[in-house]
């Protein structure tokens, strides 16, 4: 870690290629509480960074994880897809459809909060990413009808309190540490996430 209070962009760049190892190598059908977190300070650190300002260090190989995430996924192999969005994410810290693949991972986990950062994180670097905006809608609808009752939170809203709840600040970029272990997500019955190669938007 440098010394400044914030981690360098090679630092981040070396925490997503070791937290990809980390989940390739994960076992069982629910992220580590440590993987979320790990992506949460990510998200947090990446928006210190100006999209667009720097070349990324490799986006031809991270067009290639795109493309391998999204077979993945098709695969209905979400801990694969979601190892390969963030190596890609370690060649491209900015590329907003390995974001979104990441997203769509997480949710085939059933990590709900993990996807909704994600998206709202896609959407951070691309305003106009139309497969994002769309997903956090349903997602409104989702977790409204989950927690069907009035004063509920939407998905927004459930970002904004799992952004405000406390956690280690070096954890997410210290895998050499202990894990930490935070609730796990609620499950979803049925999703069929919209795939894009390289963050461009298709028609749906």
């Amino acid at each position: 870690m440098s010394d400044s209070t914030h981690p360098t962009m090679e630092e981040i760049l070396d925490a997503l290629e070791r937290l990809a190892d980390r989940v390739a190598s994960g076992e069982g059908p629910r992220l580590e509480g440590f993987v979320s977190l790990s992506m949460r300070r990510a998200c947090e650190e990446l928006r210190r960074f100006i999209p667009g300002l720097d070349l990324p260090p490799d986006a031809e190989a991270a067009r290639f994880m795109s493309r391998a995430a999204h077979a993945a996924l098709e695969d209905g192999n979400a801990r694969e897809a979601l190892a390969r969005s963030l190596r890609g994410l370690s060649l491209a810290p900015h590329h907003p459809g390995l974001f979104y693949l990441a997203a769509s991972a997480c949710f085939e986990f059933g990590s709900v909060e993990d996807a909704v950062r994600l998206l709202r994180h896609t959407l951070w670097i691309h305003p106009g990413h139309q497969h994002a905006r769309r997903d956090l809608a349903a997602l409104n609808l989702y977790l409204r009808d989950r927690w069907e009752a009035p004063g509920e939170r939407s998905a927004d809203e459930s970002f904004d309190v799992a952004q405000a709840s406390s956690s280690e600040a070096d954890l997410a970029f210290d895998l050499a540490g202990d894990e930490f272990d935070v609730p796990a997500s609620p499950d979803r019955d049925e999703y069929d996430p919209p795939l894009t190669d390289e963050g461009e938007d298709r028609a749906a």
